[in-house]
């Protein structure tokens, strides 16, 4: 029995548009995202943008890998286990002065949420009563540059405070063994109160240290040969920052699919502590100022962390964020 050709028409039709989904389905980007932490509503963005199809929509396909003690976000970028991580970036800046290889191009946390806390009872409520007292900020960069360019401002001697090997576990600070510990305000402060501790805070942004954090790299590799993706990534993520902000309770939600600790008032309140953060009144999310740069490497030049100036622009790019928002925010 001869076909009809209308009939043999059509099914070469539907064959030409199998095919063509099959294409398109095979070539989504597949990449990995290293985040600075354990999953927790501090990437609540990036959730957000995966669980609502906005890295689909994009033509990219995203494995969120969370981080943790131990684990190196531009290591793990510079090696390419992960294509895109969170990372920060004061790192950037003195790693630039060895050749690295990475970038930044946004930066989800616009204020830093590094606060050093003590025990009410402890009288410690600004830098200098930290003489003869101890601070845990050993082993997290970004803690002790923070307390340094303190007491630097200050005109203190940090030599006068006891450093102490930062610990992620606060029970030894709770009974004492320590005096001070930096902590983040979406973490660790939250942890403290709900534990019932009254607190005396020290913020490094009222002493005149202003450091971003939580900032979205890449390699100049992956810029210079597939810039589109870099542009398409990030645009997504944006969007779902921007879909957390709007609606915090709604991101919460999404993050507890991932958190691992799967306690929705605690994950709220790392949201609520997380939005004047990402959402600061000042330019668009994820955007990056010179000034703000620039303070941060002549911090690092100050304390001695850098031993010669860095060349910023090997250290962040507004290439994307200009693509995404135009020239201004």
């Amino acid at each position: 029995m001869r076909s009809r050709p209308g009939a043999t028409m059509f099914v070469a039709a539907v064959v030409c548009i199998v095919a063509g989904i099959a294409v398109a389905v095979g070539a989504l980007d597949e990449i990995v995202v290293q985040l600075k932490w354990v999953h927790q509503a501090q990437f609540a963005g990036f959730y957000v943008a995966l669980e609502r199809g906005y890295y689909a929509e994009e033509n990219i396909s995203v494995t969120l890998v969370e981080g943790g003690a131990g684990i190196d976000a531009m290591q793990q970028v510079i090696s390419g286990v992960a294509e895109f991580g969170v990372a920060a970036p004061e790192k950037l800046i003195w790693a630039s002065n060895f050749g690295s290889p990475v970038l930044a191009i946004a930066t989800v946390f616009r204020l830093n949420p590094t606060v050093f806390i003590s025990l009410q009872s402890s009288g410690i409520k600004r830098p200098s009563d930290l003489a003869g007292r101890s601070a845990a900020v050993l082993g997290v960069d970004e803690f002790e540059t923070q307390l340094r360019a303190m007491f630097n401002r200050l005109g203190l001697d940090i030599d006068q405070a006891e450093l102490v090997p930062h610990t992620y576990d606060l029970t030894g600070f709770y009974v004492g063994e320590v005096d001070s510990i930096a902590v983040y305000s979406t973490g660790g402060l939250i942890r403290s109160r709900q534990a019932g501790h009254e607190l005396n805070l020290i913020w490094p942004d009222d002493y005149g240290v202003h450091l971003y954090s939580d900032t979205i790299i890449t390699t100049d590799t992956l810029i210079d040969e597939n810039p589109g993706l870099v542009t398409r990534f990030l645009r997504a993520t944006l969007r779902g920052w921007r879909d957390a902000i709007e609606d915090p309770e709604a991101a919460v939600a999404i993050t507890l699919n991932y958190a691992r600790e799967s306690d929705d008032e605690l994950q709220l309140a790392m949201m609520y502590a997380s939005l004047p953060l990402v959402h600061t009144g000042r330019d668009q999310i994820g955007w990056m100022r010179a000034e703000i740069w620039e303070s941060m490497h002549e911090m690092l030049l100050a304390q001695g962390i850098l031993d010669q100036p860095a060349d910023l622009s090997s250290v962040y790019t507004m290439q994307f964020l200009h693509e995404i928002y135009g020239e201004t925010p």
